[in-house]
């Protein structure tokens, strides 16, 4: 549950500034003194790659345990399912906006996007989502104890 709340967090944050003008580099800068935009020559608003990313490393967990608790999969095979649905949901999004982009018109699209002039930016935000979900899943198939913990739990209550 914590792990879906941080992820809605991180989208009301984005709703309220818009993805593309969240003011991340001035609360990192009064926090730490530095701007990281600055700091890795970045040109662009980064808040929309860190939520993709954040997508892949919250959603994983959460749904690799619902694959353990609702369907009784081993825990490779659930992490494995949960990677697959983290990667699918990702791209269903992005032909979402893609389509968004032909309907609606220009302007909006790309505000609503949040492209920021880069054409891969599709491309970039599943592989940030993939990435995020492949380093948990790795650290779930390394020291899963806990959902093996379900599985024997739930084996316990048979």
């Amino acid at each position: 549950m914590a792990c879906i709340t941080a992820f809605l967090l991180l989208h009301i944050v984005g709703a309220r500034w818009i993805y593309s003008y969240v003011p991340y580099d001035n609360w990192i800068n009064a926090i730490l003194g530095t701007d990281t935009s600055e700091a890795f020559g970045w040109k662009r608003n980064h808040y929309d790659r860190f939520v993709h990313l954040a997508f892949g490393i919250l959603f994983t967990y959460p749904l690799a345990e619902a694959c353990v608790k609702l369907w009784r999969l081993k825990r490779l095979h659930a992490i494995s399912l949960a990677f697959t649905a983290v990667l699918a949901v990702s791209a269903a999004y992005e032909i979402f906006e893609w389509l968004l982009a032909i309907v609606a018109a220009p302007e909006f699209a790309e505000r609503y996007n949040g492209q920021q002039g880069d054409f891969w930016d599709p491309q970039k935000d599943m592989a940030l989502a993939g990435i995020g979900s492949l380093i948990i899943g790795i650290g779930l198939a390394i020291s899963g104890r806990r959902l093996d913990n379900l599985l024997k739990r739930e084996d316990d209550n048979l």
